[in-house]
């Protein structure tokens, strides 16, 4: 399941997990010491790292981390996918990509307490059993 995806985005693999790396990981590739492997995007190189201001990171997260993308990872809109929650896996659909992750809508089960049938969630990282998660 270490298979590289053809993918806008950058992708690598540690311990089965499939992500997409940030600038400062990818780095530790170019030093002798430490041989850090992963595939390059087709249209992005990776993410610098989050800034912790707070107007800082807004900009960031709107004009590099939310900027839509043709896949991620090679999820692309429509793709049915198998989501980790918490405790259990379940069934979603991927309704966006962006640069950061793909957004996925997933039913909820029958409450008394809410009319809601959907919730959204990002998802970033795929396991090794193949089921992706934030």
């Amino acid at each position: 399941m270490d298979e590289y995806p053809i993918s806008s985005v950058p992708a690598a693999f540690d311990r089965g997990h499939l992500y997409s790396p940030t600038l400062s990981l990818t780095v530790h590739a170019l030093d002798d010491r430490c041989i850090y492997d992963y595939r390059p995007g087709d249209l992005y190189e990776p993410m610098p790292a989050s800034p912790t201001k707070p107007k800082d990171w807004a900009w960031w997260r709107q004009n590099i981390a939310a900027v839509p993308v043709p896949d991620f990872l090679g999820l692309r809109v429509g793709d049915q996918i198998s989501i980790q929650h918490v405790t259990s896996t379940g069934e979603g659909e991927v309704i966006a990509t962006e640069r950061a992750g793909a957004v996925v809508r997933y039913p909820l089960p029958k409450s008394d307490f809410s009319t809601r049938k959907h919730a959204e969630m990002y998802v970033r990282r795929r396991n090794d059993a193949g089921h992706w998660y934030p």
